[in-house]
């Protein structure tokens, strides 16, 4: 059985994303299943923000895998009840793809059909340019680890991207006004 294609295959965002779920006959579940981790009711001093700086695609099972790094590294280094993280975006765009034979030779058998529709292997996210990709909360004494954290996660979706370093406070002031 042949393998997934690699994630560079799927980087350009398309103009218009294919999520009517009503139109596909099997839609692939989404890897990516905990989008919130830590603990939420409490009043944290930083947020930190792993942001996008180009319009890609992201796959689901690079969030996944992005997710998990974040967190393993989070909870070895801070426990688990002192940080809170949230993935942002939803893989709503479903990814077609059309079989094409992989062995020594098939360039020359098979070209394949031009304009194929394909049919759906995988799930992505579609990023805008700005757009928040992971959220961090963290105490002060936390705050390089959640930027280690989001750098190690930085890999595994493999984008352009910055890290931006707020006041809980002053980001989410409503919410920090819960906790005083």
């Amino acid at each position: 059985m042949p393998t997934k294609r690699p994630a560079y295959c799927y980087k350009k965002a398309p103009k218009k994303p294919y999520t009517r779920k009503e139109y596909i006959k099997s839609i692939p579940q989404p890897k990516l299943r905990i989008f919130e981790i830590g603990k939420p009711n409490a009043k944290y001093d930083y947020v930190l923000l792993l942001i996008s700086e180009q319009r890609v695609m992201i796959l689901d099972r690079a969030l996944e895998a992005a997710r998990v790094a974040a967190n393993r590294y989070l909870t070895k280094k801070l426990g688990r009840g002192n940080y809170f993280m949230r993935i942002r975006p939803y893989p709503h765009h479903i990814l077609r793809e059309t079989k094409f034979l992989g062995i020594a030779g098939a360039d020359r058998i098979q070209q394949g059909m031009r304009l194929a529709f394909g049919k759906p292997v995988d799930r992505a996210a579609i990023v805008n340019i700005n757009q928040i990709v992971i959220e961090i909360w963290v105490y002060k004494n936390g705050l390089d680890i959640a930027k280690e954290a989001l750098r190690r996660a930085s890999h595994k979706l493999g984008i352009d991207h910055r890290i931006e370093i707020h006041k809980f406070e002053e980001f989410y002031p409503k919410l920090a006004a819960q906790f005083t």
